[in-house]
């Protein structure tokens, strides 16, 4: 039966994860939170607590701008939304 098995198959099993590799400094700061990131937070919980029909608004609106649509007529859904 093994030889009818492909070596990876072997190998998965018994293959150990690599071990994480160490930062180059240790006296390194961590990396700062980027500047968008509480705007962006809030901006996805609203989505989260939207209704349907808004959902089916900003899909139509992606939609739009993905097709070059009229920008008066974007901008007037969006007006809609918000």
């Amino acid at each position: 039966m093994a030889q009818g098995s492909p070596i990876w198959w072997m190998q998965r099993s018994c293959s150990v994860p690599p071990p994480k590799p160490e930062p180059a400094f240790a006296s390194e700061p961590p990396p700062e939170k980027a500047p968008l990131t509480e705007p962006l937070a809030a901006l996805t919980a609203r989505f989260r607590q939207s209704d349907p029909e808004t959902l089916l608004l900003l899909a139509l609106l992606w939609l739009l701008w993905q097709e070059h649509a009229d920008r008066k007529l974007i901008l007037a859904l969006a007006y809609i939304i918000w």
